[in-house]
């Protein structure tokens, strides 16, 4: 036969346990697609399947458009490439089937943004929005993914927000210089439907430290301090209180502190210089804020200036 040797095949995950996903794919694409002249066109939903076939043979099928992502259409490069078939597992191949990406640099974001979400009405699930903890500043690996080299032919119409710190340690630059590194960031992310959201002072638990939130982050963070290298699932009623009573002393004997004042101490003289785990903060913090009340924290968090760049970087990938 001299024809065009087609196979298609419709969402071969159905009734697929994961690790036969693999072990299919696996098959699909080296013993059949590479080593035959038979050409293989497959439909997915499955970040498995998505994580495991070459980037490259990829297209993202969006509001009736079909974006391949080969090197001749995005702005990825060489170097991406092999970067992306290292480390885009499945847990972050679900931005390709998102309505909205988000993407942080660490942990704690990518635990907090989905209960700061909650609280202000934009629940990240119910809006398609995918998280992706890129655990670097490798930003560029990732959102190069949804910009494309030919604008002409049409963008990706999916909203990509960049969270990430300012890393600006405060009084050590001037304001000059700390409004050119911002801008430096965002040029060097900004692009299409990529749009970078930069902590407004130095990290992002240095910022919540200034915030209206820093008795509750502190409340988290001398949880952590407790539990981090214990066995426990969870703390104590005396120990609750007892951390509860010292958020309360402290914070009365730091009346005279700057807000400035108070986040060194916190965020210095406890989470950096006792080394305590910024990913258990963060849960700890989360399950704080859970227990609130929403609509008061919902007020609180909208009109805090330190947290406004998470707001704005869930509104915008929520579209």
């Amino acid at each position: 036969y001299t024809g065009l040797k087609l196979g298609l095949i419709e969402e071969i995950e159905t009734h697929l346990h994961p690790q036969a996903q693999l072990r299919v794919i696996e098959y699909l694409q080296g013993r059949i697609s590479e080593k035959t002249d038979v050409q293989l066109i497959m439909t997915s939903h499955s970040p498995n399947l998505s994580s495991k076939v070459n980037l490259e043979n990829l297209i993202l099928c969006k509001n009736n458009n079909a974006f391949s992502l080969d090197s001749s259409s995005t702005e990825l490069e060489r170097g991406d490439y092999l970067f992306l078939q290292r480390f885009l597992d499945v847990t972050k191949a679900n931005l390709f089937f998102a309505q909205g990406v988000i993407l942080v640099e660490g942990d704690a974001e990518n635990i907090l943004m989905p209960t700061i979400a909650e609280i202000i009405g934009k629940p990240l699930s119910k809006h398609g929005v995918s998280i992706v903890n890129v655990n670097s500043t490798a930003f560029l690996r990732y959102s190069r993914i949804f910009r494309r080299k030919d604008v002409a032919q049409g963008q990706m119409s999916i909203p990509v927000a960049v969270v990430t710190d300012c890393d600006i340690v405060p009084n050590s630059t001037t304001a000059d210089e700390i409004k050119r590194k911002r801008a430096e960031k965002e040029d060097r992310y900004n692009g299409q439907g990529v749009k970078t959201f930069i902590s407004p002072v130095w990290t992002l638990e240095y910022d919540i430290c200034l915030s209206r939130l820093k008795p509750l982050f502190y409340e988290a963070v001398l949880q952590a301090e407790k539990i981090q290298n214990s066995n426990e699932i969870g703390l104590t009623a005396e120990k609750i209180k007892e951390v509860n009573n010292k958020v309360q002393n402290d914070f009365n004997s730091w009346k005279a502190k700057t807000d400035e004042g108070i986040a060194n101490q916190i965020y210095c003289g406890y989470i950096k210089d006792k080394d305590i785990s910024k990913a258990i903060v963060a849960q700890n913090f989360a399950g704080i804020l859970k227990n609130k009340d929403r609509k008061t924290l919902e007020s609180v968090i909208l009109k805090d200036p330190y947290l406004k760049y998470l707001v704005d970087a869930i509104n915008y990938a929520c579209g």
